[in-house]
């Protein structure tokens, strides 16, 4: 018999549901993911300090989308990486922010 972790569950249909809100599917994220470790720990970078940063998670919030040139202003990113890989660093960013503590021990993304 299977065994099912119903936290776990709650908490990926309410991450799926917070990723709609955003346009950001679940099931293409992977193809949005980077192939290069640099960038991938660049847009890793991004979310963490978004997350950080009220103002900005506000911002996000309200627009559903990222403030790319604020970004690249406050932190020094290439808008040119944020806007390509705009929907992966959203995707962290929500990870980060919200109440995911099932999903947060599961993922290695998140380290």
């Amino acid at each position: 018999m299977i065994k099912v972790d119903y936290l776990l569950q709650h908490e990926i249909i309410r991450y799926q549901e917070q990723l709609r809100h955003f346009r950001i599917s679940l099931l293409k994220l992977p193809a949005k993911m980077p192939s290069e470790d640099k960038v991938r720990n660049l847009c890793k970078e991004a979310a963490w300090k978004i997350a950080a940063t009220e103002a900005l998670v506000v911002k996000i919030f309200k627009s559903k989308k990222l403030p790319y040139r604020e970004l690249s202003k406050q932190f020094f990113f290439n808008i040119e990486i944020l806007k390509q890989h705009s929907q992966y660093i959203l995707a962290l960013f929500l990870l980060k922010h919200g109440d995911y503590q099932c999903l947060h021990t599961h993922l290695t993304c998140l380290d």
